[in-house]
């Protein structure tokens, strides 16, 4: 009968094989995950600029002049929507762009406004 001391073939060929296989199974978790975080900073992003975008809006948020020339929230017609493009912003070589609507609110003198924040991914 034969000492038998360390591995054979076989048994180190299956055992590379099922490293590989739980090493390329987490390397796909771990790709996902970055994709997923790369995706959730650039929504962060995307509302920070969404705030960029909306702070000048407020210096036009008086009744009094929201019917005026120049100001950004001003209706085209009773009720119409106006669309506001503001100037694209890039941040980590990622162009984000807003593209923002003015609506009235029926039987009110109130304005609605929507904004888009778009970018390539």
């Amino acid at each position: 009968m034969r000492n038998k001391s360390g591995f054979s073939l076989v048994e180190v060929i299956v055992a590379a094989v099922i490293f590989s296989l739980t090493i390329l199974g987490l390397s796909g978790v771990f790709i996902a995950a970055n994709k997923n975080t790369i995706h959730a900073r650039e929504r962060i992003t995307s509302a920070e600029i969404g705030k960029f975008f909306l702070d000048p809006l407020q210096d036009h948020v008086r009744q009094d002049t929201w019917n005026q020339a120049g100001n950004e929230l001003r209706l085209t017609a009773a009720g119409a929507t106006r669309a506001g493009v503001g100037s694209p912003q890039t941040i980590n070589n990622r162009s984000f762009s807003e593209v923002h609507d003015v609506k009235g609110v029926p039987n009110t003198n109130l304005r609605r406004v929507i904004s888009r924040i778009s970018w390539t991914e």
